[in-house]
């Protein structure tokens, strides 16, 4: 099978990008720091999450299993990163193989999160020397729109937040490992949340864009990657591409990250608090749920919005007819045919009533017609053409033949 090679960007689009940079402009509409939506979704499963940046999504999912430690680390746990990029996110991604740009990703993140002693390893001991917990997280990258390592830094922390292992107890030489049925999971102990913001330089540090898109990456001169925790700890930097930068612009940079990744932390916490609430209350959770959540959330707010709009009418309808001169409504009687003569009757039409009853003629188009009283001359002809009936406003209507 030939691989699909990755599709390049022409200069004709390089240019384009630049000039609307020149002219501070960004194609999708962004400010130059203005980051693209979050959004996180845990799964049924404890460790199961789902992070989109804009239109790059991420699928983490966290799993454990006991191990022997290493021989250098004997009371310490293990953790690994793996991720993925499959043909789903982009079509040159080829699947079950490590790119240079999936090696590359697997290397920051583990600088960033792992080497920061951001999660308690020693929390994952069960017996020095002999067993320990080893914590893997697998990245599968759903959608490449661009700047996956932030997408998949912020996929880490929230499923390792997220994820309870089950707890052990040993009896002697003998390890048991209880169910979750059976006692309380234990969550991972975080230290701090170091989370990764990337920004694209261009034409030597002169337009620096936050959270570049797919088409923004390709044509950078470089990709500037920041580590930062909520304490506003440097946890790692890298700089990929070529172009010189002074340092008083890294610093403006750093500055300016240390507020999105408060924020980012921020949700993240907030997510997986949200969801041990659910499921303290034993409510349904899941990827489906938050799907059928959003769609009963927007009727509701839909609902209450008519139901608002409905009352404020009313309201203002009441004051308005309290300010407007009030008319008396008419009401008629049912029509009667009277007998004025011999061969001759009398249509009578509705006769106006006085009664209490008003209306607002502001509000509602109402035309009152009075009709006057209709006399029909019946007269009694042998012939056989039709009789023509001739009718007008005045009091008297004949019937000629």
């Amino acid at each position: 099978m030939s691989k699909i090679r990755e599709t390049v960007i022409t200069n004709c689009e390089k240019k384009f990008l630049i000039k609307c940079l020149s002219e501070w402009t960004r194609l999708d509409g962004r400010s130059f720091d203005e980051f693209r939506s979050l959004e996180i979704q845990f799964g049924k499963q404890w460790g199961s999450c789902y992070v989109s940046l804009g239109r790059t999504g991420v699928l983490a999912q966290t799993s454990c299993e006991v191990q022997q430690p290493k021989s250098s680390r004997p009371s310490e746990g293990i953790l690994n990163v793996n991720i993925e990029l499959n043909p789903m996110a982009a079509p040159h991604f080829e699947p079950g193989r490590q790119s240079e740009l999936s090696v590359q990703l697997n290397r920051l993140l583990e600088k960033c999160i792992k080497d920061s002693k951001s999660i308690d390893l020693e929390s994952l001991c069960i017996k020095t020397s002999e067993k320990v917990w080893a914590l893997r997280v697998d990245l599968n990258v759903i959608n490449h729109e661009g700047n996956i390592l932030d997408c998949a830094s912020i996929a880490m922390l929230a499923s390792l937040a997220h994820f309870r292992r089950p707890d052990v107890t040993c009896n002697g030489e003998e390890f048991i490992i209880h169910s979750y049925q059976q006692r309380d999971p234990i969550p991972t102990v975080i230290h701090h949340y170091p989370v990764c913001i990337t920004y694209a330089i261009f034409s030597g540090g002169e337009y620096i864009l936050a959270d570049p898109s797919l088409i923004e990456e390709g044509s950078a001169d470089a990709l500037l990657m920041i580590g930062l925790n909520g304490f506003k700890e440097l946890c790692g930097l890298h700089l990929g591409g070529s172009t010189e930068l002074m340092p008083s612009i890294i610093l403006n940079i750093v500055s300016k990250a240390s507020s999105r990744a408060s924020q980012v932390i921020e949700e993240i916490k907030n997510a997986v608090k949200v969801d041990s609430e659910k499921r303290q209350k034993k409510l349904p959770v899941g990827f489906h749920v938050d799907i059928g959540h959003e769609k009963t959330s927007t009727s509701t707010d839909l609902g209450a919005s008519l139901n608002l709009y409905n009352e404020k009418k009313k309201k203002k309808t009441k004051k308005q007819k309290s300010n407007k001169e009030k008319t008396k409504m008419p009401k008629f009687k049912s029509p009667q045919i009277e007998n004025v003569g011999k061969g001759s009757a009398a249509y009578v039409p509705n006769e106006e009533v006085k009664n209490d009853v008003t209306w607002d003629t502001e509000d509602d188009d109402l035309i009152i017609i009075e009709k006057p009283r209709v006399e029909i001359n019946l007269v009694d002809s042998d012939s056989e053409e039709d009789d023509v009936v001739i009718l007008n406003n005045e009091e008297n209507i004949k019937l000629e033949k």
